[in-house]
């Protein structure tokens, strides 16, 4: 019998889209032809992703589960190409397979990297006849000071887990927290906040949205001019430190917006988060602390 070798498998995974071991079982069939394997493939019904996959996939669905203690929490993304195939209860099901393997398998903590979560995405694309991936998941494990809560959107395609930290006495706060932790998450599901706080968002991004402000306003500052001189109003120019305070205005406004800590809160819309949870704390007398949230929202990044 011929050796099998990786390469071949590859071959033939990328030319049919069918699982490694269907590929090493029809090339071992087809004792190592290429075209037979192919043949075998399609009688089988596992070929014909391969053609697909160029097709977007800009539906899906999320899942969330909790280990028994609440110590564990498990979310993760499926992408297909269609809101009907999104809600096949097999595929529901599957994600939420996905996510319970994932609270007790440490090869499952990124499910889209772990070859036999996708070798069972990719069965079920070979039944529905869709391009289908596992996009992303994660895993948040609380320590003795932390509590994490999650909300999940009623159309299983939004969902965002957040972590708090605190310094009191946690058992006795315990309810508070998960409460407010649930309230962080909608506010993720919500607004689609990109970071927890203004220091996490990258440096250059925050640069290039303050040149493009300026340019903004220097051109807004050009029309009026021009405006003023072609009908004869008198204009005033704004003072270099007028102009850099209004810059600094709008840079504030973008961290308002993509920062979670600094957006307005849903529940409270007279405070900050931060102002929320400084409140919170102030109440359950103990320091709390934002430590990180997740969130998925199918097709947006």
């Amino acid at each position: 019998m011929s050796v099998i070798t990786s390469e071949q498998v590859m071959s033939l995974r990328s030319q049919t889209g069918a699982g490694v071991m269907d590929c090493k079982n029809a090339l071992k069939e087809s004792a190592g032809d290429l075209g037979k394997a192919v043949d075998l493939l399609r009688k089988k019904g596992l070929a014909g992703l391969a053609k697909r996959a160029g097709r977007l996939m800009k539906e899906g669905v999320v899942a969330v589960k909790v280990s028994p203690d609440a110590g564990t929490l498990s979310m993760v993304e499926i992408n297909c190409e269609t809101d009907f195939v999104a809600k096949n209860p097999e595929v529901r099901a599957l994600a939420e397979e996905l996510a319970g393997l994932m609270l007790t398998d440490a090869s499952l903590t990124n499910p889209a990297e772990n070859e036999k979560a996708k070798e069972k995405i990719q069965a079920l694309a070979m039944k529905t006849g869709e391009n289908m991936a596992i996009r992303r998941g994660t895993i948040c494990r609380t320590a003795a000071n932390t509590v994490v809560n999650y909300y999940i959107h009623s159309d299983l395609k939004k969902a965002a887990a957040v972590e708090l930290s605190f310094d009191g006495d946690l058992n006795a706060a315990k309810n508070d927290l998960m409460a407010l932790a649930k309230d962080l998450a909608m506010q993720s599901v919500a607004m689609s906040p990109k970071w927890l706080r203004r220091e996490d968002a990258p440096a250059d991004l925050v640069a290039k949205e303050r040149e493009i402000y300026r340019a903004k306003m220097e051109k807004d500052e050009a029309d009026a001019k021009a405006l003023a001189a072609e009908t004869g109003k008198p204009y005033k120019a704004k003072s270099p430190e007028g102009v850099e305070k209004m810059l600094e205005g709008r840079v504030n406004k973008f961290f308002q917006e993509s920062c979670l800590l600094e957006q307005v809160s849903i529940r409270e819309t007279k405070l900050s988060v931060a102002q929320v949870v400084k409140n919170r704390s102030d109440s359950l007398k103990g320091n709390i602390q934002v430590k990180r949230f997740d969130c998925y929202i199918v097709g947006v990044e």
